[in-house]
């Protein structure tokens, strides 16, 4: 009730009680609109918006959005972190479209950075599969793999640091669908020090890779965790925090 008039019809939605006509535009008391075209975009608005699974603290000067989307969690860093930065990092072309007519919507063009490859634990062209499935859902292909879709830049995370002059990271989100293991696991420890929070969302463990793996990583190159919840299928969100 607090977020948008709304709320009513977008409750009933999400509980699965009443269907939206989509494309719906969600209107927000705070001005914003976030423009719905499924039944996902309305799921990540309540988990980024009311549910606020990722903590975006007003003081946080540069925040990175690895796997920006369509920009709901980007709109929402923005209006709570009013004097940050924001890097919003999206591979898929048609959502990347999406997350620039967001930002320029809101007219955030003077504080957001979109950026259209992926993130990867080397550099080179990736495959995203573009099979019928919501936006939020897409994943890299594995190397070897013949699934047909669009080719995508890959990015190491230490490339995206240093390409972007990033000396300092208040506030680094990640939700990558699979590709965080590779990713984090092929940053050192130098570069992850120049990262204060961690927001991640991981997902099971993935042959060659274990969430014991990654999370030793990460414990080793100075972070400790805050919280983490984890369900029974191996799905998890966590927040870490530089400590050393």
């Amino acid at each position: 009730m607090a977020e948008t008039p709304q709320w009513a019809r977008v409750t009933a939605a999400y509980l699965g009680l009443s269907r939206l006509q989509y494309p719906s535009v969600l209107q927000l008391r705070s001005s914003e609109r976030i423009r719905l075209e499924e039944l996902t975009d309305l799921k990540t608005f309540w988990q980024v918006f009311l549910r606020r699974v990722y903590r975006v603290e007003a003081t946080d000067r540069v925040i990175v959005d690895l796997g920006a989307n369509i920009g709901i969690f980007t709109l929402y860093a923005a209006r709570q972190a009013p004097e940050a930065r924001i890097f919003s990092v999206e591979p898929f072309p048609a959502t990347f479209n999406r997350l620039l007519a967001t930002v320029r919507e809101h007219q955030l063009e003077s504080r957001v950075t979109c950026l259209n490859h992926a993130l990867t634990g080397s550099t080179g062209i990736r495959v995203m599969g573009d099979g019928v499935i919501p936006s939020q859902r897409r994943s890299l292909a594995p190397a070897a793999s013949t699934v047909s879709g669009p080719q995508v830049l890959g990015k190491t995370l230490s490339e995206t640091i240093e390409q972007n002059k990033l000396a300092h990271i208040d506030l680094l989100k990640i939700d990558i669908e699979g590709s965080e293991y590779e990713t984090l696991l092929a940053t050192g420890s130098p570069v992850l020090a120049r990262i204060g929070r961690i927001a991640l969302e991981y997902h099971a463990d993935s042959a060659p890779y274990t969430k014991d793996q990654l999370f030793d990583h990460l414990h080793r190159s100075g972070f400790g965790s805050v919280w983490d919840v984890c369900d029974e299928l191996g799905y998890g969100l966590a927040e870490m925090i530089f400590q050393h």
